[in-house]
């Protein structure tokens, strides 16, 4: 009980959260997911759910999930590692690819 009051207060002072893939071998299993952490993503066909927890579960969590019978396989997710502050960048992307769109004067319709 105390270890889950130090994970709670520090859910509160501290939070981070991460991504999680978990393969599923049946879609009917989305459900009994959500109460590991929220559902960012299914995919049906691939039968795969993104699963955001916080940073202090995510260890147990992993654990949990690959003991049921009904996850495939459990992988962190890539998106924790992707940048995600876009400002600025776009302009210095069109900026770039305005300089190589220069165009070229044909020389042979000018005779």
């Amino acid at each position: 009980m105390v270890a889950q009051l130090e994970k709670v207060t520090n859910m509160i002072n501290n939070p981070k959260r991460k991504s999680l893939a978990v393969y599923l071998y049946y879609n009917r299993d989305v459900r009994k997911l959500q109460k590991y952490g929220d559902i960012l993503y299914h995919s049906r066909r691939m039968r795969y759910v993104i699963l955001y927890l916080d940073t202090i579960l995510y260890e147990d969590t992993i654990a949990e999930l690959e003991k049921l019978k009904f996850v495939k396989k459990v992988r962190p997710s890539k998106q924790d590692d992707l940048d995600r502050d876009f400002v600025g960048n776009l302009s210095r992307i069109a900026a770039d690819e305005q300089l190589k769109i220069t165009p070229q004067k044909d020389i042979t319709l000018l005779k």
